[in-house]
């Protein structure tokens, strides 16, 4: 081979020599829910999300302690655990070690979620979640709603779809942190905001101009630049603005790339001593207006499906009308007197219970698990149910809907799974037969020799040992 055909780039080579030489950045921890914060949390909890990149090896290259990083992590700690799965926090300390901790809990959680089989859908506002029956949930995975990259000159048109906005939501900001906001990110830009006011008012009386002329037949005018308005006809035009704070809040939102509020009812205005019959209010059709944008993406990466119209297909059955049930474990049962409601785990989630007059609230022994608790049930108490939709709110955390389970897809579930016969005799499962290996054999005829005494009696002295 010659040395031409032998000689590599430097990139090549780096490559070939290194190992996983980057991870993605970590992404804020979960905003706590919890008027003290996460200073009472417990620091092995399961979080909302995972914050750090989860990444696993081969079992072979587990035993060596081969994770694909700068050097090999100790054999103890990360064969302790039956899935190989690491969460890297640091790849190269100035300390010069790996920092790592054990990431089954959200690796897992993953696992288990892909298996339920359900897509993300978009969030419903309190105003029309309660009439969810109503509404059909829109995938996130939609052409028209999935913006994961924006073109800056499209922001304004596509405002009530996006996500993801540089600006923060106002309305889930205390006033501290409002504040420093202000002072920190919008005061530096003042001259770059009358520069954006100057445009605006370009393209405002550049806009009569045009159709003056269209409807006089005359020919069009230029437009109307920005270096071309005085410092008066822009005072005059923010004392407009102030007159009119829908459409100065507008320009602020544009500017700044804030998310979208939902606009306040007349009865708040007139509670806030506003004059309602000047206000036109301009109410934004974003589904995170009332909640706020998401901290992740809206699917958290949990799955990416895009509907969740498909059916399952039995072996023997054929095509079934419900989805396969799955089995939940109360977590909480409810407390009437609290006004608490249960709380159910659904492939490591947190879920509510059916509500109303189903199944699971009607039947004495369902209506018991949802009840009370009884801690000699091994593993908890169960409960059958069927997940239908999930969102992911402003906080990252999953909200998963259940519905009660059909009572034919449950006979059906618990077939598969070997808990019921439906048709002919079940099977009797024979015993297992333990196979005798060579080492009981020669266990069983090994003569035992009985232990050397440490003290010999008078009626042994003197007589020889034994053999060995």
């Amino acid at each position: 081979m010659s040395a031409a055909a032998r000689s590599v780039s430097p990139g090549g080579a780096l490559l070939r020599s290194s190992r996983m030489f980057s991870l993605p950045a970590p992404i804020p921890d979960p905003p706590s829910t919890s008027a003290l914060g996460d200073k009472y949390y417990n620091e092995t909890a399961t979080r909302a999300f995972p914050t750090h990149q989860v990444i696993t090896t081969l079992n072979s290259s587990r035993q060596r302690g081969e994770w694909g990083l700068k050097r090999p992590l100790p054999l103890k700690p990360t064969t302790r655990t039956t899935y190989a799965m690491m969460r890297v926090k640091h790849v190269d300390t100035p300390e010069q070690i790996t920092d790592y901790d054990q990431g089954t809990d959200h690796g897992l959680m993953l696992r288990k979620f892909q298996e339920l089989n359900m897509a993300i859908t978009m969030p419903l506002s309190r105003s029309t979640r309660e009439l969810d029956g109503k509404f059909i949930r829109k995938p996130i995975f939609n052409d028209a709603d999935d913006f994961t990259a924006t073109v800056p000159a499209r922001r304004v048109a596509e405002v009530d779809t996006r996500w993801k906005f540089t600006g923060p939501w106002l309305a889930g900001m205390s006033p501290g942190e409002f504040q420093k906001w202000v002072v920190k990110s919008v005061r530096p830009r003042r001259a770059e905001f009358q520069k954006f006011l100057k445009e605006q008012l370009a393209l405002d009386m550049s806009e009569p101009l045009r159709n003056k002329a269209f409807e006089d037949g005359e020919e069009m005018p230029g437009p109307v630049t920005a270096s071309t308005i005085t410092d008066d006809q822009l005072t005059e035009y923010l004392r407009r603005l102030r007159h009119d704070k829908q459409e100065l809040y507008h320009m602020v939102g544009t500017f700044l790339d804030l998310a979208p509020l939902k606009a306040p009812s007349i009865m708040e205005l007139a509670a806030a001593g506003e004059d309602t019959s000047k206000v036109h209010l301009r109410d934004s059709n974003s589904p995170y207006a009332e909640m706020g944008p998401p901290v992740t993406h809206p699917s958290a990466g949990l799955s990416y499906l895009r509907t969740a119209y498909y059916m399952n297909n039995h072996p023997i059955y054929g095509p079934q009308k419900f989805h396969t049930p799955v089995e939940s474990r109360v977590i909480r049962p409810r407390r009437t007197g609290l006004g608490l409601d249960a709380k159910l785990g659904v492939a490591g989630f947190i879920a509510q219970p059916p509500i109303g007059d189903t199944l699971s609230n009607n039947a004495k022994k369902k209506a018991e698990a949802l009840d009370r608790l009884d801690p000699t049930l091994a593993g908890g108490a169960k409960l059958w149910i069927e997940p239908v939709r999930a969102t992911v709110d402003a906080t990252g955390r999953v909200v998963m809907d259940v519905v009660d389970v059909d009572l034919e897809s449950l006979v059906v579930a618990k077939e598969l799974l070997g808990e019921l016969h439906v048709f002919g005799k079940p099977k009797k499962r024979e015993p297992v037969k333990r196979v005798t290996a060579a080492q009981d054999i020669r266990n069983r005829f090994r003569q035992r020799v009985a232990p050397m005494p440490t003290m010999s009696s008078p009626e042994q002295y003197g007589t020889p040992a034994p053999a060995r």
